[in-house]
Formats: C-alpha cells, structure tokens, sequence
C-alpha cells in the first residue's frame, strides 16, 4: 500500500483558500507555510506571493506564533527557556520574535513550574536520585542555574 500523498494543487485560488484555512486554524511560522505550499505542489514563485498576502492580511506572523509557541509549550508541557529557543530556531524562527516569544513567560511563573519539577521527586534519598533529577529538568530546557537556585529555595523551605 503506497503511503499518503498530498494531491498536487495547480490552481493558485484553490491553493489561496487551503492555506488560509491552514494559517485560521492555528498560529503557524513561515517555514511550515512554506513546506505546506511545497507540499501542495505550488511553484516557488507562487508561493512567495501567497507567503507575501498572507503577512499583509495577518494570517501570519512570526511573532505572534513565537509568543503563542513560548507560552504553550511552557505551561502545557512545562518546558524551559532553552528548549524552547531550541525548538523556535528548529522552525527558522527569527532572532528578535524568539526574545518577545520569551518575553511572555513571567519570570515567577518560570521559577515556580521549575521547584514543582523538582518538588514532585523531593526529598532526594540520596545522590544518584538528586543527579537524576537534575538531569530531568535539565532535559526540560532549564539551565544549571536556575536548577540550583531552585534547589537552594527547596533546600530553605524544608529546612525552615
């Protein structure tokens, strides 16, 4: 059985009103409108003047797709700073929208989904449970700061 392929699309209105309903229905970057357009099988030349109206009509925007990438995968799947710029720059997304993408993730909300990371497996028996931890937040896109900081304010409360 051949696997799924996309039928090819030649007509430029047809092409327009897929790939609005495309952009409608969540926020995308640039590269993953471009590989649809490629996709669909719409020559370079059209795809940049559908690329260029779907901007001026606001059906794209790289910033507002690096703020909503920031916030969801944040507070869904708890991810920290550096995964996050990781996966922005994976999608082609552009220096400046990856730091107002960042920007949308409050600071005390930052530290505090970092210590109920580390408080689901506190207290630490012993080091090998303390390093694997670690290494789980780490994996989280958090930085070796920011872990032991939590771990001091974790250390604090259980001691006061």
């Amino acid at each position: 059985m051949a696997p799924f392929k996309r039928e090819k699309i030649y007509d430029l209105d047809t092409a327009r009103l897929q790939v609005r309903k495309y952009c409608a229905y969540q926020d995308r970057c640039q590269s993953e409108v471009e590989q649809r357009l490629r996709d669909m099988g719409l020559q370079a030349a059209a795809a940049e003047t559908l690329l260029g109206e779907l901007i001026e009509e606001g059906f794209l925007s790289e910033e507002r797709f690096a703020r909503a990438y920031a916030r969801g995968k944040h507070r869904a799947k708890g991810w920290g700073r550096v995964k996050i710029i990781h996966g922005l720059k994976a999608k082609r997304v552009p220096e400046v929208c990856i730091r107002l993408g960042l920007s949308e993730i409050p600071e005390e909300e930052y530290r505090a989904s970092l210590q109920n990371l580390l408080a689901k497996s506190w207290p630490w028996p012993d080091r090998a449970a303390a390093y694997a931890a670690t290494q789980a937040v780490q994996r989280k896109g958090y930085t070796w700061e920011e872990i032991q900081a939590a771990q001091a304010a974790l250390d604090s409360q259980a001691d006061g």
